[in-house]
């Protein structure tokens, strides 16, 4: 399958990533369109294209460019799974050039497999990281 990866934020399918952080990912439910909108504006953000700029799939990383980089909001649509795209969208933003920094985060229920082939790995030192969650924010 060809494919091209683009940081274009008018090329993004806006309203299908809302539609799949809402309605299908663990992680984002219930999360309006107002702040998938939002979240894009204030992220770099990595469309997933097949020939036809058909998305394929999505990922946004906040970053200083720097110190740190936390990716998010990484998914493939579910009919383009099974594909390798994942790999090859994950590769191409882990080779950014922007993003040679030194601590990468992420958070995964699931795709730690995944993930660990990028080196990414558990936290040595869990009690020297903390966090805040607001419970009534999605």
């Amino acid at each position: 399958m060809k494919y091209s990866i683009s940081t274009e934020k008018t090329k993004l399918a806006v309203e299908a990533i809302h539609d799949y952080l809402c309605h299908k990912s663990y992680w984002a439910k219930g999360r309006s369109l107002e702040s998938v909108k939002k979240s894009i504006d204030n992220s770099i953000c990595f469309g997933l294209y097949d020939s036809e700029d058909n998305m394929l799939g999505f990922a946004r990383v906040v970053t200083d460019k720097v110190v740190f980089a936390y990716l998010m909001d990484f998914f493939i649509f579910e009919e383009y799974q099974g594909n390798g795209l994942g790999k090859k969208l994950m590769k191409h933003i882990i080779e950014y050039p922007d993003f040679q920094v030194r601590l990468w985060f992420l958070a995964t229920d699931s795709a730690h497999s995944f993930y660990e082939k990028f080196g990414f790995s558990g936290l040595t030192d869990p009690d020297r990281y903390m966090f805040k969650r607001d419970e009534n924010y999605c």
